[in-house]
């Protein structure tokens, strides 16, 4: 009785976090296509979009699948449907940031918009980190619950979550091999970095025109 109630706050522990966490990925995302539009930014665009679909698809298909594995135990059912795609997620947002620091560097003068990037993404990764930290917590609850010689859900889950770093990186790799686009377009200090290259290409033209007048 006692574990089945630390399951039930542990899950809406877990439900509060990934609520937030949306909100706030969500709202970065929102926030950096208004900005590109507002201000007419040019972003060099992933030559790979289409194929990204497939990421989507696979996380939800082997999410649905997990699922049913751990079935009529819910807290497992939802860390079992989350646990590939945090783990994807991870690895992939890490090859996206380096395929997007060299992509940036062609553009950057100076280190600044690399710096800026890495905290962008030192920020994406802290909310898949919750994640972890929630499934920490609801690990040993799961565990308790399972009956003797029943398959361990906590194991179960743990390996997907593994499985889904190994995806994450190469998926990752093939969207970022032979790319010449930023993939993580709309994360606000790209939009920001590429609206202050705009601003300083006018300024620049400006005091050619002036120069020439003069």
């Amino acid at each position: 009785m006692l574990w089945e109630l630390l399951s039930l706050v542990l899950l809406l522990i877990f439900l509060g976090i990934n609520v937030m966490s949306w909100f706030i990925r969500i709202g970065g995302k929102l926030a950096g296509v208004t900005l590109r539009k507002a201000l007419r930014v040019d972003v060099p665009r992933n030559e790979k979009k289409g194929l990204e679909r497939l990421f989507t698809l696979i996380w939800v298909a082997i999410g649905l699948w997990a699922s049913f594995k751990v079935r009529w135990n819910y807290l497992a059912m939802l860390f079992a449907f989350l646990a590939f795609r945090s783990g994807a997620n991870i690895t992939r947002t890490l090859v996206y940031s380096i395929h997007d620091g060299k992509v940036l560097e062609k553009y950057a003068g100076d280190s600044r918009a690399l710096s800026l990037l890495s905290r962008a993404v030192r920020a994406s990764l802290l909310l898949e980190g919750l994640f972890v930290f929630a499934f920490g917590l609801a690990y040993k609850a799961i565990s308790m619950t399972a009956r003797p010689g029943e398959f361990s859900r906590g194991l179960f889950i743990l390996e997907l979550w593994l499985a889904g770093l190994v995806f994450g990186a190469l998926f990752g790799w093939l969207i970022a091999r032979n790319n010449r686009g930023i993939l993580l377009e709309n994360q606000i200090v790209v939009v920001y970095f590429f609206a202050g290259k705009k601003g300083r290409e006018k300024v620049n033209e400006f005091g050619r025109k002036v120069k020439l007048r003069g």
